[in-house]
């Protein structure tokens, strides 16, 4: 038995390196970013991409910042990030989580990076209309307080997660969350963003 699940999890890992490899051979493809035309009332939104994964950063309803991220229950708001629970986030549907936290100061660059405690390899400053971000902010407060009774704090991430409704995979992670969210603000998303490759380009 013991030597069955060896070669399972041996077989497992050889998936991940795949994966990794996979993702790794992409990053040349970068996922162009289109800004919305002709704003109105603009504001600053923060893409972040954290290497793998990303999370969006949005002005708060009466100041400071709100910070949205969406991954994997067990592997992402747990902390569970054995090679089990790995794999599972990857190629099956799982369980998933809505990351939020408020910060305080000014909508500036400087003061998101100053206050993410997790890795930033690239901060994208983007511009939105008023209006739009105050509608997903909205969105995704409403569906994170209807799940106010499961709601956990991962110290390590600096987020508190509660489920979300739709579950995780390699094909719904992270990155596309995300792109979903800009395409609510306006932006057109060209590429499969899977991996955190952005670029941004003018129309």
């Amino acid at each position: 038995m013991k030597t069955q699940n060896a070669s399972h999890l041996k077989c497992r890992f050889a998936i991940l390196l795949l994966f990794m490899l996979s993702i790794g051979s992409t990053n040349g493809c970068a996922v162009r970013v289109v800004p919305p035309r002709q704003l109105s009332e603009p504001v600053s939104v923060f893409l972040l991409d954290h290497g793998q994964h990303s999370s969006l950063v949005l002005p708060g309803k009466t100041g400071g910042l709100v910070r949205y991220s969406y991954g994997d229950w067990q592997y992402y708001a747990l902390g569970h990030t054995g090679l089990v629970s790995g794999f599972n986030a990857l190629f099956i549907d799982t369980p998933a989580a809505l990351g939020r936290r408020e910060l305080p100061g000014p909508q500036t660059p400087a003061n998101v990076r100053s206050l993410i405690r997790i890795g930033i390899e690239q901060l994208f400053e983007l511009q939105a209309e008023s209006l739009e971000v105050s509608r997903l902010r909205e969105d995704l407060d409403n569906l994170f307080n209807s799940a106010q009774a499961s709601r956990i704090y991962n110290a390590k991430m600096d987020l508190y997660f509660v489920p979300h409704p739709e579950p995780y995979t390699l094909w719904h992670n992270s990155n596309l969350m995300v792109a979903r969210w800009l395409g609510v603000l306006g932006f057109k998303v060209w590429g499969n963003p899977i991996a955190s490759n952005w670029s941004m380009v003018d129309d």
